[in-house]
């Protein structure tokens, strides 16, 4: 072959570089020793004479016999799947250059990449045609997420052109041109090895010219990643006894298959296919952290020994700021400091004045889940440095050695709690077993433990009693998930459940004085009744209680009369009026000075509103803002909606100008850039979210006022130095438990959704309330025993989070990723806690191992099973460690954790959150939710997609009124730039997704004076309307199909989104003779119980009126035939759903079998640098006691598989089968209800028998 004169000079280099190693003197020889090696290459692929692969996110070249790799390239992110031409002399591969991940072609000998694709979704490279045009699958074209599709685009550029098959991954097309190979989907990235579920992929042949389609492979396992040598064709298969990935072969035309390699401990990954020294073949494939070389006509492998010089930029100790990595806050006894969790550190940091402190800087150790104990002298936290999470103590001034208390391991700790006294600490773990652990002895004893574990076991963390004798927790009872109040009394080690439980009673907290128990329960019951249907539902059931502790307590809103005194009730009441008691307020006791009210600033305060934009209803949702303004035009605050809030990092206003800028960041991490202008008390602004192109509007009204930052009064520090009282000496509680739940008085608040009890200094009451339905933010609320007006007051807004300081005085207040101190009392202002100066220096290989072993950890603590499915789950650490020091990026980690999960065989084992990765640019893309032609030239719209006529909100830009856009017009010009057919149309709206865009369009392919200009806004993201296009089609297809009789119905997951379609679909076809349920392509969410009951609605009877027809009850049911169409890509909660529909016997199940992933997540702690692992909680099983459908998937009962073939033209073999079975069915088995029997004669006495 031959090679262009630059990468002649690049090998001549490299042959240099091996020349002078062989000279050189041993100093100046490269090092054999690199640390890392160079292992962990990955997405390798071979030419005659070269190998690419990737290392370290970035792309190398190597000689095919191994030796010094060059660098290719290096943009930001992951460089992926680089495949060669057949010349050898080009690469394409998936990089991020300028926003997104798209294909980019270049030059082996260097050069500048040419982008060649633009649409948002991420393209991934698969092969060559034979004619030089790439092979590449995408997701994005068809409206369904887990639906990719194959293509073929010129290198150069231009419009994409789908290949003739309905779906696909991985195509690869013949030499002579005539085949594709291809698997109909992909589950290449899924952590589950050893599966045979409905989603284990074979390899089908589809001929380009005569439009035939055939399985070429049939194991029940995986195949996946074909690859041609002349008529045979390799691919990847877990078959054979190791059930490893393994290189096998087949030969299409006869149907023989055979095993290449025999490899046992580890699978292959990512193999590519060159065409050797010699032409007759070899494939390159990662194993383990090597590149090996399979020879296909020998059928020997080698590994290919390769050096990766240059620096290793990735391992270098760092400095990171880990105040991006906040997982857990405490607050400090007075409240002057705050405590956190941040990258696997504890610090505490300033309320307002100060530095922050790091008490471990551990690269190789995790602490996790501070909490200051109430004399400020300890801090107790979670730390793994023994190899298992224990409970250890440091003195909060950092001073002084850490001493770990608990030994001997057990399940993962969650949670503790300090005693009032500093001498115990309460510990739940993953299990739901609470312990007392003694914190001068470490010893540690287990008081209970919840009947139905840590999934619904519904245990809380316990509140002490005042003299740290009493812990009071609600958890489920015996026999059912309901939970109930416990108290335990330490003394005498006696557990005593003081309510039955009969509602679900949560959250007990005792108030200071030991005088009372307050706890939240569901026991308010007013029904919600739907608008279009006979359902209702109980939400906001939640009641706020208080327990007098002793019996000869009285209510504190006990009837008073007012009376006259004489004798010596005079000198009583003069010497009360001396005394107030412990019970009254007296502000000479709470640290604090009194507010400072100062002049009004305009901005400071609370603002209420709407906020409109993408995926929002057209009316918006209500927002709120909470802002503080300073003196030096400074702001602080937050906005809260009902799906979250975030937290202003830096912001001002002009006063001048009036007008607010700001960065905030979102409870997720996302950072909004929010624009606003602010006149009289309205503030109308833009909040735009540049990494996805999103942008919303708001307008909000100034509701209330609030003091600025500078008027914030500043603690006295010598609050408690000044107290004038002298505390009472604490004595011994007293609880009478005789009784005890019959004393509880119901406080005069709202019922609603209540948790997070607390007890502030003045015994007043302190709780969230969560908003219902979304309306509205949550917020810390207070009431007042000895409130007169028994009225509910507001602490703070927009959180759910919040902890009280130990002396009542003080709350921290946790609003996303950050965190404000105040008074612990209605009205008081808050503060931010600084988190500047977080930085710390971390050692990323060691980091890189305490990941790895707290995944495994997590996975080993987590999972439903204690036997890991008979995994040698120790073993298996072993092994994959063993890979880490050939780790040479936080994305190698990655691929280690992904591989060793795997090893579970286990649905929903998932790697979630890349950590510490590197980053990348991103940019958005404008849709107009549309397909594109070339035509005479130019760029013309082929179709416009929309959803149904009464589908008002699936409107794209181009079926807005007015907009005099059609299909067949030619797009010319966007915002006055002409379109370039040399480029895909995307191209021409990169940026500018969410905006408004001027289009010149035309009937003609040229632009002259008939052109015209149409302004739009563009879409970020088109799935949903074509989504919505593609559920429109099919109703319609079944609907002329059967003439009108049956219905159908496509519910995409069995989330709220599902949940909503398949509401909004059976509303208007109810009156369907028959019903096709379409649940292929699920993505799952919950457990669908409900979704079959709206299915399963019997009659009862039926309702004649003396006009009109009668109506069957109930009437939100349908009546008539039902089946359900799956398939492999359904799963999760899209696996329930047919086996649910099965069981309640509504019909049959056509199509594929599904995924089979039914043993559920419930959370699980994340990683320390903000990576996470999903751990399988709960699993399903049958009701005659077998375990079921994970790992299998729930079969037809009519099997109709996907043929290529017959799908060409947009056929749908299910479907239509679908329609012809109901057909059937309504021959058979139609819904005839009974005809209105006569009216009742009634004159004479009583009724007639049969009317009985």
């Amino acid at each position: 072959m031959t090679h262009k004169p630059s990468l002649t000079a690049l090998l001549a280099a490299v042959a240099l570089i091996g020349t002078l190693s062989g000279t050189a003197n041993a100093a100046q020889q490269p090092s054999d020793t690199v640390a890392p090696p160079a292992g962990m290459l990955r997405y390798p692929d071979v030419s005659q004479t070269h190998i690419v692969f990737s290392y370290a996110n970035d792309l190398w070249l190597v000689d095919r016999q191994g030796g010094v790799a060059t660098p290719l390239a290096s943009p930001p992110g992951q460089e992926l799947f680089p495949r060669f031409d057949d010349s050898g002399s080009r690469i394409v591969f998936q990089g991020n250059y300028e926003g997104n991940r798209d294909l980019y072609v270049m030059s082996v000998a260097g050069g500048v990449p040419q982008r060649v694709t633009h649409h948002p979704s991420s393209e991934i490279p698969c092969s060559w045609t034979p004619d030089g045009r790439l092979v590449f699958f995408r997701n994005g074209q068809s409206g369904i997420a887990r639906q990719q599709t194959l293509f073929t685009v010129s290198p150069e550029g231009g419009l994409p052109e789908p290949l003739p098959v309905p779906y696909g991954a991985w195509g690869t097309i013949s030499p002579d041109g005539d085949w594709l190979a291809y698997t109909p989907y992909t589950r290449d990235t899924r952590t589950w090895k050893r599966y045979v579920g409905g989603m284990a992929t074979d390899i089908w042949m589809f001929n380009l010219k005569a439009k035939a389609a055939a399985k070429v492979t049939r194991w029940e396992g995986t195949d996946t990643q074909p690859m041609w040598n002349g008529q045979t064709l390799y691919y990847l298969s877990d078959d054979g006894p190791q059930h490893r990935l393994n290189i096998w072969k087949v030969d299409f035309r006869s149907g023989r298959r055979e095993q290449v390699t025999h490899f046992e401990d580890n699978d292959i990954r990512w193999p590519s296919i060159g065409p050797g020294a010699n032409g007759s073949g070899e494939i390159v494939f990662q194993l383990g952290t090597k590149l090996h070389l399979l020879d296909l006509a020998s059928g020997r492998s080698r590994a290919v020994e390769i050096r990766v010089p240059g620096e290793r930029g990735n391992l270098r100790p760092k400095m990171v700021d880990a105040n991006k990595n906040i997982q857990a806050w405490d607050i400090s006894p007075s409240g002057k400091r705050a405590v956190v969790q941040a990258r696997g550190d504890i610090w505490t940091l300033p309320a307002k004045r100060g530095a922050a402190r790091n008490l471990n800087r551990s690269n190789a150790v995790a602490e996790r889940s501070p909490a200051w104990s109430p004399d400020g002298r300890w801090l107790a936290y979670f730390s793994d440095a023994s190899g298992e999470y224990e409970v250890h103590l440091r003195q909060s001034d950092g001073k002084g050695e850490e001493r770990q208390l608990t030994s001997g391991g057990g399940l993962f700790k969650m949670a503790m709690a300090w005693s009032p006294d500093s001498k115990k600490l309460a510990v739940m773990d993953k299990g739901a077993r609470l312990s007392v652990v003694d914190v001068e002895s470490g010893e540690s004893q287990q008081i209970d433990e919840s009947p139905f574990g840590g999934i619904g076991g519904q245990m809380s963390m316990p509140s002490w009693s005042k003299d740290s004798r009493w812990l009071a927790y609600s958890r489920s009872r015996e026999d059912t998930p309901v939970s109930a109040i416990f108290l335990y009394d330490l003394e005498n080690k006696e557990r005593h459940q003081v309510t039955r439980g009969m509602f679900n009673d949560r959250g007990p907290v005792f108030d200071r004085n030991g005088d009372w128990l307050f706890f939240s329960s569901n026991r308010n019951f007013s029904p919600t009744y739907a608008d279009n249907d006979t359902t209702f539902i109980y939400q906001s059931t939640g009641s706020l209680l208080a327990v007098p502790l002793r019996a000869d307590m009285k209510s504190p809103w006990a009837p008073e009369s007012d009376e006259e005194s004489f004798d010596g009730d005079e000198e009583e009441e003069k010497e009360e009026a001396e005394d107030p008691g412990e019970d009254q307020e007296d502000d000479s006791d709470n640290g604090d000075e009194p507010e400072q009210s100062g002049a009004d600033d305009g901005i400071s305060g609370t603002w209420e509103g709407l906020l409109t934009g993408p995926d929002f209803p057209p009316q918006g949702v209500p927002m709120t803002a909470e802002l503080s303004l300073s003196s030096d035009g400074s702001l602080e605050g937050s906005f809260i909606i009902p799906t979250g809030s975030a937290s202003i990092l830096e912001g001002r206003y002009d006063k001048a100008a009036g007008t607010i800028q700001a960065t905030v960041q979102a409870d997720d991490g996302t950072l909004i850039e929010v624009e606003a202008s602010v006149q009289n008390g309205s503030m109308e602004g833009v909040a735009s979210i540049a990494a996805a192109g999103l942008q919303y509007e708001f307008n909000l009204t100034r509701s209330s006022k609030g003091g600025g930052g500078d008027a914030q009064a500043e603690d006295s520090d010598n609050g408690d130095k000044n107290d004038k009282k002298k505390k009472k000496e604490d004595k011994p509680i007293t609880i009478d438990l005789e009784g005890f739940e019959s004393r509880a008085l119901l406080l005069p608040v709202p019922a609603g959704r209540f948790f997070n009890l607390s007890v502030n200094d003045k015994n007043q009451l302190l709780y969230v309330r969560l908003p219902s339905s979304g309306a509205g933010p949550p917020a810390i609320k207070l009431f007042d025993l000895k409130d007169e007006k028994k009225a509910e007051q507001t602490v703070a807004s927009g959180s759910m989070n919040y902890a009280m300081s130990a002396n009542g005085k003080k709350i921290l207040v946790v609003k996303g990723p950050r965190a404000s101190i105040q008074n612990a009392s209605a009205g008081g202002k808050a503060e931010a806690v600084p988190v500047s100066g977080m930085l710390v220096r971390i050692d990323p290989q060691q980091e890189w191992g305490q990941l790895l072993q707290d995944a495994w950890r997590i996975m080993r603590d987590f999972f439903y099973d204690p036997t890991m499915h008979g995994v040698d789950w120790p073993g298996v650490l072993t092994h994959y460690q063993a890979m880490l020091p050939h780790c040479a990026s936080r994305e190698d980690v990655n691929f280690l954790i992904a591989e060793m999960i795997s090893e579970l065989n286990v649905g929903h084992a998932y790697l979630m959150g890349r950590g510490d990765g590197e980053s990348q640019p991103s940019l958005s893309v404008g849709m107009l939710g549309v397909d594109y032609e070339i035509h005479e030239g130019a760029y013309r719209i082929a179709k416009i997609y929309q959803g149904g006529p009464w589908d008002s909100d699936a409107r794209g830009p181009l079926s807005q009124p007015g907009v005099d856009v059609k299909e067949g017009n030619y797009l010319l010009a966007v915002n006055g730039v002409p379109m370039d057919p040399s480029k895909d149309p995307w191209s021409a709206f990169l940026g500018k997704a969410n905006q408004l865009v001027t289009l010149t369009v035309s009937e003609k392919a040229v632009l002259d004076d008939e052109a015209r200009e149409v302004t739009v806004k563009t879409l970020s993201n088109e799935m949903g309307l074509r989504y919505r296009a593609w559920v429109e089609h099919n109703r319609a297809r079944v609907e002329k199909e059967s003439g009108g009789r049956v219905g159908y119905i496509h519910v995409p997951d069995t989330g709220i989104n599902g949940q909503n379609n398949l509401y909004r679909q059976l509303l208007g076809q109810l009156g369907s003779e028959a019903l096709i349920i379409d649940e292929r392509w699920n993505g799952g969410g919950q457990i669908p119980t409900r979704f079959i009951e709206m299915l399963n609605r019997p009659v009862t009877n039926y309702w004649a009126g003396r006009e009109g027809r009668d109506i069957h009850w109930p009437p939100d049911s349908h009546q008539g035939p039902k089946c359900m169409l799956i398939n492999g890509l359904a799963g999760s909660g899209g696996d329930a759903f047919p086996a649910y529909f099965r069981q309640a016997g509504l019909g049959k199940l056509i199509g594929t079998r599904t995924w089979g992933g039914l043993v559920g997540i419930s959370g699980n702690p994340s990683l320390i640098d903000g990576g996470s692992v999903s751990a399988p909680t709960f699993a399903f099983y049958e009701k005659d006691g077998t375990w079921g459908i994970e790992g299998y998937g729930v079969p037809p009962d009519i099997e109709v598989v996907d043929d290529p073939a017959l799908m060409i033209d947009g056929g749908d073999p299910q479907l239509q089968v679908a329609v012809e079975h109901m057909l059937e069915e309504l021959r058979t088995k139609a819904y005839r209800p009974p005809a209105r029997p006569a009216y009742p004669n009634r004159s004479g006495l009583g009724i007639t028998e049969q009317d009985k």
